[in-house]
């Protein structure tokens, strides 16, 4: 099924605004409809605008976006309950219009056998049938009484009585029950998600106005950080929401993984947003003349509605676990996976049985035939010697290669670098630099931060004083990772000491190391690698090595800055890899290594899953923002930095726990779990969430973004 277009989905969801503001208008609207008379009119417009008759069109993408909508103002119209009787009564053509016009007004039960009662119904004071899903058939019997039980769902919740009649019952296939659920379990996270979506922007816009100890509560990181972190997993939660919807439309052997996967994170992204937008909003979205508390209600109430609908085959693990598959792709394109084949052909020729990076990574066969590919300088124009390759390319290139355990170092050297000579460069040092570093020999390290500079990259010290043709540069960088083999350093200093705002007195250079004033100093990181000080004393560099203008440096650094992000996003890959791994341990003894199907180490293993998958998504989204406006994606790259590099250390951590002392070996040892991988990647996650900027960092820049003071 093809699904809506982008256009025609923004007037759907538009058309559902418009009802919902004349017959819902708002959360609150959830606790003045105690008997459902707003509901049932809601319900007959819904009729009225060809809501209740989606299914007829496979529309799945129209109902689970008027969910989000829903959600928002806390309404428990079953929309997805309607789709799915449509979908599964479609031989009946009296109910079937029945439920198009309205007067048959379904909600869904799932339950074990036929019975006469059934609890915690939703929507029951408007609804007319409940359809009974069982294994392999599904019953339809009319309402007979309602009972409302009042709890954290409003409108409240009901117990049901059901007349013995029956108005339908035919036997199905188990797998068209399955499906029914799988999409109710979506369209109940959906819901949920809309609602805490909606509490999210209250409480933005409240850290906007709101004044304390003379400043907007926005300014101050405990507050803009909650936000962000709410925005960022609700992003998350649409992107994959999406993605199954997606999935389903194809008729993707894997969409009930996909929904699965969607509904693990999503679910418990919305609470947790929810709480914390709540913390935001603090006493002014406590009571109920706010929209909060009713939105709040909603998410609760939906969330703790999907264990009711459990899939037979079982959580994120369980079905990952008995399969052989690994989690659902997210495609970049035609051309883009064309050339994923290409890659994989071309890494065949380089894999080892190492599995960790330190020891599979790169070596000189490797860079000569990167170099020889075209592959380290894929990114630059065509006229600079490139072959202008997509963003989509250049992410593929970096997935597998980071898939593989492989790094060529002199890629990064041509993205970071070469992109800044090519832009900035003068045609002289286009001519001198350009073949170096596309030869695939180009050793060098990053000359940024500094003693008292991390990732306040504007407020660097090391200064650079102009003597006629040359620069006396006197300073000392840290944490320079390879620096001790490096022959290039690409070196940040400050040339106007007295620049307003600081970042504007900043020179860039591009310039060799084996010059007199150069002293390295060694230190081994937590991980096993190498990174140094590097100490600059009196150290000429000529300024044919600058690289743009005197003092305009920081345009330069933004822009590689960017790059580096790009990348550091993309150690999604790595974590796949990972993953792919722990499941093929897992796979060797399932019941003696994470025990039956609810065991805590199945629950961490789908919940790490459904985060890498979070992450995946928002990589992939940031992409295809990139590539579609010719720019940085201002949200999505920097929130799936904040996702990814955390997750690392937590699938690294549980990796000892669900395998025990054993994990925590090194790749030296015969037999271990993961070859060494999780030992290694918990001693080096750290350096995924400070380097390139720590997540705190980057939460600061989506802060930013959302409009969020500084």
């Amino acid at each position: 099924m093809p699904g809506l277009t982008a256009e025609e989905l923004q007037d759907f969801t538009g058309a559902v605004d418009g009802v919902l503001s004349t017959r819902w208008p708002h959360a609150r609207s959830a606790g003045e409809d105690p008997l459902g008379a707003e509901l049932r009119l809601l319900w007959a417009g819904a009729a009225e605008y060809g809501w209740t008759d989606l299914a007829s069109a496979g529309a799945v993408d129209a109902v689970i976006a008027a969910l989000g909508r829903l959600g928002r103002v806390a309404c428990p119209l079953p929309l997805m309950d309607v789709y799915v009787t449509g979908s599964l009564l479609a031989a009946d053509e009296k109910l079937t219009a029945g439920i198009a016009d309205g007067s048959v007004r379904p909600v869904i039960a799932v339950v074990e056998a036929d019975t006469p009662a059934v609890r915690f119904v939703e929507a029951a004071s408007a609804a007319t049938h409940v359809v009974l899903l069982l294994g392999a058939e599904v019953i339809v019997r009319e309402i007979a009484g309602v009972t409302e039980t009042p709890g954290v769902a409003k409108p409240s919740w009901s117990d049901v009585e059901l007349r013995a009649d029956v108005v339908f019952r035919a036997k199905t296939a188990p797998e068209a029950v399955e499906d029914a659920k799988a999409l109710i379990r979506l369209g109940l996270a959906a819901r949920a998600v809309g609602a805490a979506d909606r509490t999210v922007e209250f409480s933005l816009a409240h850290a906007k106005e709101r004044v304390a100890f003379g400043k907007p509560i926005g300014a101050f990181q405990a507050v803009s950080h909650r936000a962000v972190n709410g925005a960022t997993d609700m992003t998350a939660s649409r992107a994959l929401i999406r993605a199954a919807v997606d999935a389903h439309l194809a008729g993707r052997d894997t969409w009930h993984l996909a929904v699965q996967l969607a509904v693990q994170f999503a679910a418990l992204a919305a609470v947790q947003a929810q709480f914390g937008a709540q913390h935001t909003l603090a006493a002014s979205g406590y009571f109920e003349e706010h929209d909060a508390p009713w939105l709040f209600r909603r998410v609760h109430a939906d969330a703790s509605l999907l264990d009711g609908v459990a899939l037979a085959a079982g959580d994120v693990a369980d079905i990952l676990i008995e399969s052989t598959r690994g989690l659902p792709a997210f495609e970049l394109g035609e051309r883009a996976e064309e050339f994923r084949r290409e890659v994989r052909a071309f890494t065949t020729r380089f894999r080892t049985a190492a599995a960790v990076e330190h020891m599979g990574g790169s070596n000189r066969e490797l860079l000569d035939a990167a170099a020889e590919s075209g592959y380290v300088t894929m990114s630059w124009p065509q006229s600079a010697g490139g072959r202008g390759a997509s963003v989509e390319e250049q992410m593929v290139f970096g997935e597998e290669l980071a898939y593989e355990n492989l790094t060529v170092i002199s890629k990064i050297a041509a993205d970071m670098l070469g992109t800044a000579v090519i832009r900035h460069g003068t045609p002289e040092q286009q001519a001198r630099i350009l073949p170096l570093i596309a030869s695939g020999d180009f050793p060098f390290y990053l000359g940024y931060s500094e003693p008292e500079v991390g990732s306040d990259l504007a407020s660097l010290r090391t200064k650079a004083v102009r003597d006629g043709d040359e620069w006396i540069v006197n300073g000392r960088k840290m944490w320079g990772t390879g620096a001790h083999t490096a022959d290039w350093v690409w070196l940040a200093t400050r040339t106007d000491p007295d620049a307003k705002p600081p970042h504007a007195g900043i020179t860039l250079f591009l310039t060799r190391v084996d010059r007199p004033g150069f002293e390295v100093q060694q230190h081994t990181a937590l991980s096993g690698e190498i990174s140094c000080s590097t100490f600059f004393d009196d150290f000429r560099v000529p300024d044919a090595d600058r690289i743009g203008e005197v003092n305009g440096g920081w345009k330069v650094i933004t822009e590689a800055l960017a790059q580096e992000r790009v990348v550091m996003a993309n150690n999604a890959a790595s974590v796949m890899r990972l993953l792919d791994d722990l499941l093929a341990e897992v796979r060797k003894d399932p019941a003696g290594t994470v025990g039956p199907a609810g065991s805590a180490k199945r629950r961490t293993i789908s919940e790490l899953a459904a985060r890498l998958q979070a992450a995946r998504v928002l990589v992939n989204a940031s992409v295809r923002a990139t590539a579609k406006t010719g720019g940085g994606a201002r949200l999505e790259a920097p929130m799936a930095k904040i996702l990814a590099s955390q997750l690392l250390e937590d699938f690294s951590e549980a990796a000892l726990r669900i395998f025990g002392p054993a994990a925590a070996l090194g790749e030296g040892v015969p037999d271990v779990p993961g070859r060494g991988a999780f030992e290694y990647n918990l001693r080096y996650s750290i350096m995924h969430v400070v380097g390139g900027g720590s997540i705190d960092i980057q939460r600061n820049l989506v802060g930013r973004a959302l409009g969020l003071p500084r």
